[in-house]
């Protein structure tokens, strides 16, 4: 994309709740020291509204893991976060009401980035629907090995899904973002584009979006640190069990150096690293 887009997009990048990791899941050789890993949402105002990139944890997710077999995924993923974090109140202090939001779009379907959704009654939520409709089938092991939480989705969600695949194809944006797949139009001026990343998750979606002349494209969990693009420090082996399809987890990692060196003015940004997260506010918010 070579124009400036339109100049009233902006991002403002929240943080909702966080939990922890030994450090060597996001990065071998880190150590065991616990890491912690911001819940990342990107509030981007838009012309035709406010779109957000993820919702965080809310306290419906620490009521959740304590039920049942939900209190395994408690256990492994400690869950921190105060009413004043959730999502819905820090945007009603940036003057942002829930109607406000008309569409989120989920990188994937993990409690630290759909916990806020049923705060937000009246956005449509860009998913792929196939995957809602497995989330809401899976039951036991299999649901928890999965990482999901059912309890956490709006019963009308399925009235309110945009499916990534029925959005236009972003102009130019299979050039400007290859190797990876083009991306899908989602406000209709190139300015929010949806960008298909899989591999920790088969749904798995980024965001690019250009605001006030700068372009980022937030990366959800394609990667848990940075480094793992720009000096190709991947995470601990142990790191497969937890990520649905490996070798396009690699290959999203691959395409996502590729595009770095081609492009270094896109400011890439993944949702669970601390150091990227406070580098990017400083760059994005005035």
């Amino acid at each position: 994309m070579t124009d400036e887009g339109p100049l009233e997009v902006c991002v403002e990048l929240l943080v909702a709740g966080w939990t922890t990791h030994p450090g060597f899941v996001a990065r071998r050789g880190a150590g065991r020291r616990p890491v912690r890993f911001p819940a990342l949402v990107a509030a981007v105002r838009h012309p035709d509204g406010v779109v957000l990139y993820d919702t965080g944890y809310a306290p419906r997710v620490q009521r959740a893991v304590r039920r049942g077999i939900d209190r395994v995924y408690g256990a492994l993923l400690p869950v921190h976060v105060e009413p004043e974090q959730a999502v819905v109140r820090q945007l009603a202090e940036r003057g942002i009401a829930p109607e406000d939001v008309t569409a989120v779009v989920l990188s994937h379907l993990h409690a630290d980035h759909l916990g806020g959704l049923r705060d937000l009654p009246r956005a449509r939520v860009v998913v792929d629907p196939s995957a809602i409709a497995a989330m809401r089938s899976a039951r036991g092991l299999g649901r928890l090995v999965r990482g999901w939480l059912p309890a956490l989705l709006p019963s009308d969600l399925e009235a309110r899904l945009i499916d990534p695949a029925s959005l236009p194809l972003a102009a130019g944006s299979g050039a400007d973002l290859a190797p990876l797949a083009p991306g899908r139009d989602l406000t209709g001026d190139g300015a929010v584009v949806v960008v298909p990343l899989p591999g920790h998750s088969d749904e798995h979606l980024g965001l690019l979006v250009r605001a006030r002349g700068r372009e980022v494209l937030l990366l959800g969990d394609a990667v848990w640190d940075l480094r793992a693009v720009t000096d190709g420090e991947l995470p601990h082996p142990v790191v497969r069990l937890i990520t649905r399809d490996w070798r396009g987890y690699r290959a999203t990692i691959d395409d996502l150096a590729a595009l770095a060196r081609r492009r270094s003015d896109l400011l890439l940004l993944p949702s669970h690293d601390e150091a990227a997260v406070e580098r990017a506010r400083g760059l994005l918010e005035p």
